[in-house]
């Protein structure tokens, strides 16, 4: 079992230990279906378009519960000033694993849904699940004003259905492995209720670099609930201008763009911090 979500060493009695992972398996699950809720529950609600009656900016107009859209204070993505980022101690662990997974079309995004247990991340030791990974287009996030050419965010969710997210940057490159891997099945895809594509492990999207930035901030999409953990790989990966046509394809035309435009930082602090080795 993965190491960083084991169980504890005082739970030997055999019926407990299934119950624990039943538990844990029941927990992941209610996770994705919520997400998906959620998820699905925004669709064709709100846009991208600058000037359209849905543009972001006018998101938390849209709706009575979408309003911290607007107001909130702890709004993502942000520009990374990595001059003003603060270095500290590295906090995170990552320990994924292979799971069953889904492709699902909910038309902003392309979604990758995890179905069991895929291991997860520890942020200060709190451990958060994986539950869902998704790309923008352009990136979301700027590093020093730098715009990327996509973003992957892989999604995770503790017991408390806290959220923390990776980040991936991307720039037009050598094909991304994963990406090519799930190729035959993303092509045309339009099923809303996903397609299986067998196990996958979140663990082959590492970036190679050492280097992360972190910060508290929010949903990129309606109702941008903050209080989500942000940590952002600095060394972008590649992607083929090929593969982003194809997401893009899949997707409906209004949401092929489909990034946030940089949100106020206001007095919140961005980390720095350097594992050791890539984990």
């Amino acid at each position: 079992m993965n190491p960083l979500f084991k169980s504890k060493p005082t739970m030997t009695n055999p019926n407990l230990l299934s119950l624990a992972l039943l538990s844990l398996l029941s927990f992941i699950s209610i996770c994705s279906v919520n997400a998906s809720r959620r998820l699905a529950d925004v669709d064709k609600q709100f846009g991208y378009a600058a000037g359209a009656p849905n543009e972001p900016a006018k998101w938390g107009s849209l709706r009575a519960d979408w309003k911290t859209c607007d107001i909130g204070k702890s709004q993502s993505p942000l520009n990374i000033d990595t001059k003003q980022a603060q270095m500290q101690p590295p906090d995170l662990k990552m320990a994924y694993k292979d799971a069953p997974a889904k492709l699902v079309n909910i038309g902003f995004f392309l979604n990758i849904e995890w179905q069991g247990d895929a291991g997860g991340i520890s942020i200060n030791g709190v451990n958060y699940n994986l539950v869902h990974s998704h790309w923008h287009f352009p990136s979301e996030h700027t590093i020093d004003g730098k715009r990327f050419d996509a973003e992957l965010h892989l999604v995770h969710s503790n017991e408390k259905e806290e959220l923390a997210v990776m980040a991936s940057l991307y720039t037009i490159g050598q094909p991304d492995p994963l990406i090519q891997s799930l190729a035959d099945k993303m092509k045309g895809l339009t099923e809303t209720k996903g397609i299986d594509v067998g196990t996958i492990s979140a663990s082959n999207i590492k970036c190679g670099g050492t280097k992360y930035f972190r910060y508290i901030g929010s949903l990129t999409t309606p109702p941008c609930t903050e209080g989500v953990t942000w940590t952002i790989a600095e060394k972008a990966k590649t992607i083929s201008q090929d593969q982003i046509q194809m997401i893009k394809e899949d997707l409906e035309r209004e949401f092929q763009e489909n990034s946030r435009p940089i949100q106020l930082r206001g007095e919140r602090s961005i980390l720095q911090f350097d594992l050791p080795n890539e984990q």
